[in-house]
């Protein structure tokens, strides 16, 4: 199933660098390969295989356009995303876990219409991780704080029909109208003039990408405290099943 591995990570960068660069591009649609799932989030099994040169990934870097080792709130790839300037739909066509949760609900892009088929939770409380990619300050300001941490301290399973119903996305079809639904939205918007979108895009993101930064370095800071507290997954998982025993 998909995962965001360092690879993916990394071919992210890459894309929205071109399609920021291609005048032909003036609407983007992501969505996941297969119908199990959007994405299920980080990668534990620790697939290092990187496709692109070495040389290139030195380039990006210079730019802060690349993963960091050890970060944990995917800084640049949060920033890459609040700051490409076209109008960017997520299909959801399966789970979304974790991290993926947040590309779908965190303003990584600016449209979300969702296959009546997906499903959602947030794991973190049995990895020992602590909220990231800006959902700690963008969930609670959608959702309100006490449903925000309902879904983050639970770690239940939520559909597409309670996204909807929070506010969390914009649409909700049958998982066969998917991609010809988020056509029709992508029809719609290269209707407008480009300039009027990406200033639009800009200025209702301006607001919290002013403040980015620091979101991100706290969260950040929460998910090294809380692993170094927890033990992290495998410690955590021990802990949950001697406390069952108890």
């Amino acid at each position: 199933m998909n995962a965001l591995t360092i690879n993916q990570q990394w071919e992210t960068f890459a894309l929205l660098e071109h399609m920021a660069r291609d005048d032909n591009v003036r609407v983007v649609i992501w969505t996941g390969s297969g119908d199990r799932a959007f994405n299920v989030g980080a990668d534990l099994r620790g697939d290092r295989t990187i496709h692109m040169p070495k040389h290139i990934r030195e380039k990006y870097l210079e730019r802060n356009m690349g993963p960091i080792k050890g970060n944990f709130v995917l800084n640049n790839q949060t920033k890459a995303f609040w700051d490409f300037p076209k109008p960017s739909i997520c299909a959801v066509n399966g789970m979304a876990v974790g991290g993926a949760a947040n590309i779908v609900f965190c303003n990584f892009h600016d449209l979300v219409i969702v296959s009546k088929t997906a499903q959602f939770f947030y794991p973190f409380p049995k990895l020992g991780f602590t909220p990231e990619l800006s959902s700690s300050f963008i969930i609670p300001r959608i959702v309100g704080f006490a449903k925000a941490k309902e879904m983050m301290f639970l770690g239940e399973r939520f559909d597409a029909e309670d996204a909807l119903r929070l506010g969390l996305i914009n649409k909700v079809v049958e998982p066969q109208s998917l991609m010809s639904e988020a056509m029709k939205m992508a029809e719609k918007l290269v209707h407008f003039h480009p300039d009027a979108l990406r200033f639009s895009k800009k200025i209702i993101n301006q607001h919290v990408r002013n403040e980015l930064d620091s979101i991100l370095e706290q969260e950040q800071e929460a998910i090294l405290a809380s692993l170094a507290a927890t033990g992290g997954p495998p410690n955590v998982g021990k802990w949950m099943k001697k406390k069952e025993a108890w």
